[in-house]
């Protein structure tokens, strides 16, 4: 017995109940809870779409959508990673790789310096506080989308969002590092020196490629990935 709208409907309140926030997982758990509650009422006639329902739903076990959840945001996080790897190659090409050549060799003779460890620590504090409010305000904007069309995309939260606070996590691994040994770059091997000068300019890049490069080609990004993504958007 195919459902009706109205039933479908409720399949989609179902999972939002059940803690599926973004639209895109619920409309695959919509379809699969859909073709086996159809499949269910064929097998019983007799049974309604409640106890059908019901029946569908203890098939994923105690924990519910939960592994469902964390399996799509697993996927998509790699797919971001893809994303992001992309745009990261665009970079380290020519001409931009002369800026990144350029600005390694500029912080490696900023090493020289008094205080210069003390800049690369600051720096790095900076590039951690950027992130936080550009999250923080992306956060605020998927809101406000949210309440208008109803519909939250797990991409875009983690194009938005997620993969800010995951680099974020990243600088501050890396800060600590700055934070140990030595207070200044006398008595560290030139080599060394120099992979401390391209750790700094790639957190730049990436940084930028995270909070403004991705963002800003989001759009395009989500219809590739979700097509009708682009139907919302008309």
């Amino acid at each position: 017995m195919e459902l009706t709208n109205q039933q479908i409907d409720q399949l989609y309140k179902f999972t939002q109940k059940h803690y599926v926030e973004h639209y895109d997982l619920q409309t695959e758990l919509v379809d699969h809870l859909a073709n086996d509650v159809e499949n269910i009422r064929k097998e019983s006639p007799n049974i309604s779409f409640q106890k059908a329902l019901d029946k569908s739903f203890k098939k994923f076990g105690v924990f519910g959508f939960m592994d469902i959840v964390e399996q799509k945001q697993s996927q998509l996080r790699k797919r971001y990673f893809k994303i992001l790897l992309s745009f990261t190659k665009q970079w380290f090409q020519l001409p931009k790789i002369l800026l990144t050549i350029a600005g390694t060799l500029v912080l490696y003779k900023i090493q020289e310096f008094k205080n210069s460890y003390d800049l690369y620590f600051g720096m790095f504090f900076c590039l951690m506080i950027v992130q936080f409010i550009i999250m923080i305000l992306n956060n605020q904007k998927l809101k406000r989308k949210h309440k208008i069309t109803g519909k939250k995309w797990m991409l875009e939260d983690i194009i938005q969002v997620q993969g800010i606070l995951n680099f974020t996590f990243l600088f501050f691994n890396l800060a600590q590092c700055f934070s140990m040994g030595n207070k200044d770059f006398v008595g560290i091997s030139e080599p060394i020196r120099l992979l401390y000068a391209f750790f700094m300019v790639s957190a730049i890049i990436f940084t930028y490629i995270a909070l403004y490069l991705i963002p800003k080609k989001s759009e395009e990004l989500l219809k590739k990935h979700y097509p009708e993504y682009e139907l919302e958007l008309t």
